[in-house]
């Protein structure tokens, strides 16, 4: 007799226990919250370069220069974020349409299969949650950069952003008012974890709203075009 090698059960994503979903929204975040990291980072670098350009020799006009670029870069940076969780909360709303399809049908008895992945639905909070995520890395270095020098130089190449308000203070004091030795404490960074928490929570809860407008008004996301075709 020829040994049946039965095939393998799937793993029924759509019904995780709470400990498994719990692990699965962390997972999401964090997946989620790279990208906007990212992006605040390279923006904040291309501030710190040429904003310690500016300063290296500080009058008041080159310092209003430094701030102006400091503003933009951020501003840039935000605009990056609200655009990336604008579709997050667009792409997670389409996940909850098909979670309530699949937990409709279920109520009739009708299998709907093991691949909805519950976590990806969409749920006002998540985010405030994946900005929140963004803004971790910042506590982190602007509370260990209080003790250590070196810590507080990665917060500069990392989250320049988050930094650069406080910068604004010591450039005054040390090149404006000529005030030797003048520093302000990494910890002024943490403030601006606020800025990431609610572009992040704002654009995604818009990304839904339109999505869900666009379905009242019976538009069609691509993947549903495509479903038709």
């Amino acid at each position: 007799m020829l040994n049946e090698n039965p095939e393998k059960k799937k793993k029924d994503a759509s019904h995780p226990t709470k400990g498994q979903l719990f692990w699965r929204i962390q997972r999401e975040g964090w997946r989620r919250m790279i990208t906007p990291f990212l992006m605040y980072m390279f923006m904040g670098l291309i501030s710190l370069t040429v904003s310690s350009m500016l300063t290296n020799d500080v009058n008041m006009t080159k310092y209003v220069i430094s701030i102006v670029v400091d503003v933009v870069c951020i501003l840039c940076g935000a605009a990056f974020n609200a655009h990336l969780c604008y579709n997050y909360g667009k792409m997670h709303y389409d996940a909850y349409i098909t979670g309530c399809l699949h937990r409709k049908n279920e109520l009739f008895g009708i299998p709907s299969g093991g691949n909805h992945r519950v976590e990806k639905e969409y749920r006002p909070w998540k985010g405030f949650f994946i900005g929140f995520l963004v803004g971790i890395p910042v506590i982190l270095l602007a509370g260990f950069g209080h003790i250590s020098n070196w810590v507080t130089i990665i917060l500069f190449l990392l989250a320049w952003w988050a930094y650069a308000p406080a910068s604004w203070v010591t450039h005054y004091h040390t090149g404006i008012l000529k005030i030797e030795g003048y520093t302000v404490t990494s910890l002024w960074a943490m403030p601006m974890v606020i800025l990431p928490l609610v572009v992040s929570g704002v654009f995604y809860i818009v990304g839904a709203y339109i999505n869900k407008r666009n379905r009242a008004a019976g538009k069609l996301t691509k993947a549903e075009e495509e479903l038709r075709r």
